[in-house]
Protein backbone atom coordinates (compact mmCIF):
# COMPACT_ATOMS: atom_id res chain seq x y z
CA UNK A 1 0.00 0.00 0.00
CA UNK A 2 1.76 3.48 -1.24
CA UNK A 3 1.74 6.09 1.70
CA UNK A 4 -0.62 8.27 0.03
CA UNK A 5 -3.62 6.26 0.01
CA UNK A 6 -2.43 4.99 3.45
CA UNK A 7 -2.88 8.52 4.78
CA UNK A 8 -6.47 8.80 2.76
CA UNK A 9 -7.80 5.52 4.93
CA UNK A 10 -6.34 6.94 7.91
CA UNK A 11 -8.47 10.27 7.44
CA UNK A 12 -11.41 8.25 6.38
CA UNK A 13 -11.26 6.59 9.79
CA UNK A 14 -10.70 9.44 11.72
CA UNK A 15 -13.11 11.45 10.01
CA UNK A 16 -15.19 8.37 10.42
CA UNK A 17 -14.66 8.05 14.06
CA UNK A 18 -14.89 12.01 14.74
CA UNK A 19 -18.10 12.18 13.55
CA UNK A 20 -19.35 9.00 15.62
CA UNK A 21 -18.45 10.51 19.03
CA UNK A 22 -20.07 13.82 17.92
CA UNK A 23 -23.52 11.90 17.79
CA UNK A 24 -22.70 10.31 21.59
CA UNK A 25 -22.51 13.67 22.50
CA UNK A 26 -25.95 14.37 21.83
CA UNK A 27 -27.70 11.31 24.07
CA UNK A 28 -25.15 12.05 26.93
CA UNK A 29 -26.32 15.55 26.99
CA UNK A 30 -30.05 14.76 27.08
CA UNK A 31 -29.14 12.08 29.03
CA UNK A 32 -27.71 14.18 31.71
CA UNK A 33 -30.72 16.81 31.57
CA UNK A 34 -32.95 13.83 32.48
CA UNK A 35 -31.41 12.95 35.45
CA UNK A 36 -31.19 16.18 36.61
CA UNK A 37 -34.32 17.15 35.85
CA UNK A 38 -35.95 13.55 37.48
CA UNK A 39 -37.86 13.58 34.49
CA UNK A 40 -40.50 10.77 33.98
CA UNK A 41 -40.32 8.67 30.67
CA UNK A 42 -42.52 9.91 28.94
CA UNK A 43 -40.64 13.37 29.03
CA UNK A 44 -37.62 11.73 29.02
CA UNK A 45 -38.51 10.09 25.43
CA UNK A 46 -39.63 13.40 24.01
CA UNK A 47 -36.20 15.37 25.61
CA UNK A 48 -33.99 12.53 24.11
CA UNK A 49 -35.64 12.06 20.78
CA UNK A 50 -35.57 15.97 20.45
CA UNK A 51 -32.14 15.90 20.73
CA UNK A 52 -31.42 13.40 18.51
CA UNK A 53 -33.13 15.03 15.35
CA UNK A 54 -30.68 18.37 16.65
CA UNK A 55 -28.12 16.04 15.99
CA UNK A 56 -28.93 15.74 12.54
CA UNK A 57 -27.86 19.26 12.09
CA UNK A 58 -24.32 18.11 12.10
CA UNK A 59 -24.64 15.62 8.64
CA UNK A 60 -26.64 18.53 7.29
CA UNK A 61 -24.03 21.37 7.90
CA UNK A 62 -21.75 18.45 6.16
CA UNK A 63 -23.63 18.38 3.36
CA UNK A 64 -23.69 21.82 3.04
CA UNK A 65 -19.88 21.74 3.41
CA UNK A 66 -19.65 19.44 0.90
CA UNK A 67 -22.30 19.88 -1.93
CA UNK A 68 -23.83 16.63 -1.58
CA UNK A 69 -27.58 15.99 -2.20
CA UNK A 70 -29.80 13.86 0.06
CA UNK A 71 -29.90 11.36 -2.62
CA UNK A 72 -26.47 10.82 -2.30
CA UNK A 73 -26.21 9.64 1.23
CA UNK A 74 -29.51 7.28 0.46
CA UNK A 75 -32.69 9.72 0.70
CA UNK A 76 -33.27 7.87 -2.75
CA UNK A 77 -35.98 5.37 -3.97
CA UNK A 78 -34.93 1.99 -4.02
CA UNK A 79 -33.12 0.81 -6.94
CA UNK A 80 -34.67 -1.04 -9.41
CA UNK A 81 -33.81 -4.61 -8.72
CA UNK A 82 -32.93 -3.63 -5.28
CA UNK A 83 -35.54 -5.09 -3.41
CA UNK A 84 -34.91 -8.34 -4.72
CA UNK A 85 -31.50 -8.58 -3.80
CA UNK A 86 -33.33 -7.40 0.04
CA UNK A 87 -36.36 -9.66 -0.61
CA UNK A 88 -35.95 -11.52 2.84
CA UNK A 89 -36.21 -8.18 4.56
CA UNK A 90 -40.00 -9.73 5.81
CA UNK A 91 -38.28 -12.00 7.77
CA UNK A 92 -36.59 -10.24 9.82
CA UNK A 93 -39.27 -7.71 10.80
CA UNK A 94 -41.79 -10.70 11.30
CA UNK A 95 -38.99 -12.22 14.27
CA UNK A 96 -39.52 -8.82 15.63
CA UNK A 97 -43.31 -8.76 15.67
CA UNK A 98 -43.43 -12.08 17.05
CA UNK A 99 -42.41 -10.32 20.37
CA UNK A 100 -45.65 -8.22 20.22
CA UNK A 101 -47.74 -11.63 21.19
CA UNK A 102 -46.76 -11.69 24.24
CA UNK A 103 -48.45 -8.20 25.33
CA UNK A 104 -47.58 -4.41 24.81
CA UNK A 105 -47.50 -1.11 27.17
CA UNK A 106 -51.14 0.33 26.07
CA UNK A 107 -50.61 3.80 27.71
CA UNK A 108 -51.30 6.23 24.63
CA UNK A 109 -49.12 8.89 26.04
CA UNK A 110 -46.52 6.17 26.04
CA UNK A 111 -46.57 5.02 23.10
CA UNK A 112 -46.96 8.51 21.21
CA UNK A 113 -43.29 9.74 22.84
CA UNK A 114 -41.76 6.33 22.53
CA UNK A 115 -42.67 6.29 18.78
CA UNK A 116 -41.65 9.61 18.23
CA UNK A 117 -38.00 8.79 20.56
CA UNK A 118 -37.47 5.89 18.27
CA UNK A 119 -38.22 7.50 14.86
CA UNK A 120 -35.66 10.57 15.65
CA UNK A 121 -33.22 7.58 16.74
CA UNK A 122 -33.88 5.50 13.53
CA UNK A 123 -33.84 8.13 11.37
CA UNK A 124 -30.66 10.18 13.29
CA UNK A 125 -28.49 6.99 13.29
CA UNK A 126 -29.21 6.02 9.78
CA UNK A 127 -27.94 9.21 8.63
CA UNK A 128 -25.11 9.43 10.74
CA UNK A 129 -23.74 5.40 10.03
CA UNK A 130 -25.40 4.44 6.61
CA UNK A 131 -25.20 7.62 4.73
CA UNK A 132 -22.48 10.01 6.19
CA UNK A 133 -19.88 7.52 7.62
CA UNK A 134 -20.58 4.27 5.33
CA UNK A 135 -20.27 6.58 2.19
CA UNK A 136 -17.12 7.67 3.55
CA UNK A 137 -15.55 4.43 4.38
CA UNK A 138 -16.31 2.97 0.90
CA UNK A 139 -14.55 5.62 -0.35
CA UNK A 140 -11.19 4.23 0.85
CA UNK A 141 -11.55 0.50 1.51
CA UNK A 142 -13.50 -2.15 -0.10
CA UNK A 143 -17.21 -2.42 0.61
CA UNK A 144 -17.15 -5.54 2.86
CA UNK A 145 -14.49 -4.28 4.73
CA UNK A 146 -16.72 -0.39 5.01
CA UNK A 147 -19.70 -2.66 6.33
CA UNK A 148 -17.49 -4.24 9.25
CA UNK A 149 -15.81 -0.93 9.97
CA UNK A 150 -19.15 1.18 10.09
CA UNK A 151 -20.59 -1.52 11.97
CA UNK A 152 -17.57 -1.34 14.70
CA UNK A 153 -18.38 1.82 14.86
CA UNK A 154 -21.67 1.70 15.53
CA UNK A 155 -21.24 -1.08 18.10
CA UNK A 156 -19.17 1.20 19.96
CA UNK A 157 -20.94 4.00 19.82
CA UNK A 158 -23.69 1.53 21.64
CA UNK A 159 -20.73 0.40 24.34
CA UNK A 160 -21.74 3.98 26.10
CA UNK A 161 -24.29 1.26 27.82
CA UNK A 162 -21.32 0.14 30.46
CA UNK A 163 -21.79 4.48 31.81
CA UNK A 164 -25.76 3.36 32.26
CA UNK A 165 -24.77 0.72 34.83
CA UNK A 166 -26.19 -2.39 32.84
CA UNK A 167 -24.30 -5.19 33.78
CA UNK A 168 -21.22 -6.92 31.84
CA UNK A 169 -23.19 -9.33 29.90
CA UNK A 170 -26.23 -6.76 29.05
CA UNK A 171 -23.20 -4.17 27.52
CA UNK A 172 -21.63 -7.40 25.64
CA UNK A 173 -24.91 -8.25 24.36
CA UNK A 174 -25.67 -4.79 23.22
CA UNK A 175 -22.28 -4.42 21.71
CA UNK A 176 -22.50 -7.62 19.87
CA UNK A 177 -26.34 -7.04 18.81
CA UNK A 178 -25.51 -3.13 17.54
CA UNK A 179 -22.70 -4.83 15.55
CA UNK A 180 -24.79 -7.68 13.69
CA UNK A 181 -27.78 -4.77 13.28
CA UNK A 182 -25.13 -2.09 11.63
CA UNK A 183 -24.05 -5.20 9.32
CA UNK A 184 -27.02 -6.03 7.95
CA UNK A 185 -28.35 -2.68 7.81
CA UNK A 186 -25.21 -1.52 5.62
CA UNK A 187 -26.03 -3.95 3.41
CA UNK A 188 -29.82 -3.03 3.10
CA UNK A 189 -28.37 0.24 2.39
CA UNK A 190 -25.77 -0.83 -0.20
CA UNK A 191 -28.28 -3.16 -1.97
CA UNK A 192 -31.28 -0.93 -2.48
CA UNK A 193 -29.14 2.29 -2.74
CA UNK A 194 -31.34 3.88 -0.32
CA UNK A 195 -31.65 4.42 3.66
CA UNK A 196 -35.55 4.29 3.87
CA UNK A 197 -35.60 0.64 4.15
CA UNK A 198 -33.11 0.85 7.45
CA UNK A 199 -34.66 3.79 8.61
CA UNK A 200 -38.13 2.04 9.28
CA UNK A 201 -36.38 -1.19 10.24
CA UNK A 202 -34.20 0.92 12.98
CA UNK A 203 -37.49 2.97 14.46
CA UNK A 204 -39.70 -0.55 14.33
CA UNK A 205 -36.86 -2.71 15.71
CA UNK A 206 -36.50 -0.08 19.16
CA UNK A 207 -40.01 0.58 18.97
CA UNK A 208 -41.14 -3.24 19.67
CA UNK A 209 -38.20 -3.42 22.42
CA UNK A 210 -39.56 -0.60 24.75
CA UNK A 211 -43.12 -1.80 24.60
CA UNK A 212 -43.06 -5.39 24.60
CA UNK A 213 -43.98 -7.11 28.18
CA UNK A 214 -41.94 -10.46 27.17
CA UNK A 215 -39.55 -11.43 29.79
CA UNK A 216 -37.61 -14.21 31.50
CA UNK A 217 -37.47 -17.81 29.76
CA UNK A 218 -39.44 -16.99 26.51
CA UNK A 219 -37.67 -13.28 26.53
CA UNK A 220 -34.59 -15.57 26.31
CA UNK A 221 -35.65 -17.56 23.32
CA UNK A 222 -37.50 -14.98 21.59
CA UNK A 223 -33.38 -13.24 20.96
CA UNK A 224 -31.98 -16.23 20.03
CA UNK A 225 -34.48 -16.79 17.31
CA UNK A 226 -34.47 -13.28 16.24
CA UNK A 227 -30.39 -13.48 16.07
CA UNK A 228 -30.82 -16.34 14.18
CA UNK A 229 -32.93 -14.81 11.35
CA UNK A 230 -30.83 -11.39 11.36
CA UNK A 231 -27.34 -13.36 11.32
CA UNK A 232 -28.57 -15.97 8.47
CA UNK A 233 -30.47 -13.07 6.80
CA UNK A 234 -27.06 -10.85 6.73
CA UNK A 235 -25.03 -14.06 5.46
CA UNK A 236 -27.38 -14.22 2.35
CA UNK A 237 -27.20 -10.40 1.54
CA UNK A 238 -22.91 -10.60 2.86
CA UNK A 239 -22.64 -13.13 -0.40
CA UNK A 240 -24.75 -10.30 -2.65
CA UNK A 241 -22.38 -7.54 -2.16
CA UNK A 242 -20.24 -6.20 -4.88
CA UNK A 243 -16.72 -6.56 -4.45
CA UNK A 244 -15.34 -3.22 -5.89
CA UNK A 245 -14.77 -0.22 -4.05
CA UNK A 246 -17.51 2.72 -4.02
CA UNK A 247 -16.70 5.80 -6.60
CA UNK A 248 -19.02 8.71 -6.09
Amino acid sequence: MMPKERNKKEKGLLSSFVLAIVLMIFPVVSGIIVTVNNMDVVQMFWVQGAFMLASIAVPLCILFITKLRLSQIGFSKVKKGGIKAALNFIPIIAAKMVYLFFGFKHSREILIALLFFTVAIGLSEEIYFRGIILRELMRHFSIKQAVLLSSVLFAAVHASQAFSGEGFVAIALAIANAFIFGVVASEIVILTESLIPTIIWHALYNFINWITLVQGMQEVVLIIFESVTIILYGIYLWRRLPKNRYVD
